[in-house]
């Protein structure tokens, strides 16, 4: 019989040391890929946010100049202003927000620590 394992204060052997040492280096790896897996989910997030932003940015100003060109082009009478004022200022004041949250945004990156 193997009493010498059961004893309190007896050393462990070196299949139990292989064992121990095995379990330690797998979970020191599972803790790092997990790291490293949240790190990769992070920066994608970010990304995809970043795009987004860029995306309404250009979209609202974009149709914010153009409103505001019709409402040039057309002049200042009481309907273009209002038809192509309104929405014309609307979107560029979206797309100066999407301006100030992308940068805001960009400065606050998830590697710049």
């Amino acid at each position: 019989m193997d009493t010498e394992t059961n004893q309190p204060g007896a050393r462990p052997g070196l299949l139990d040391r292989l064992k121990a040492q095995a379990a330690n280096v797998i979970g020191t790896s599972r803790t790092r890929i997990d790291n490293f897996s949240s790190e990769i989910e992070n920066r994608i997030f970010h990304f995809l946010a970043m795009l987004l932003l860029r995306l309404v940015l250009f979209v609202c100003l974009s149709l914010g100049l153009l409103f505001a060109m019709l409402m040039v082009i057309f002049g200042f009478h009481l309907s273009p202003r209002y038809a192509f004022g309104i929405p014309a200022a609307v979107f560029l004041l979206v797309g100066l927000v999407a301006f100030v949250m992308l940068k805001v945004k960009k400065h606050s990156a998830p590697g710049r620590r």
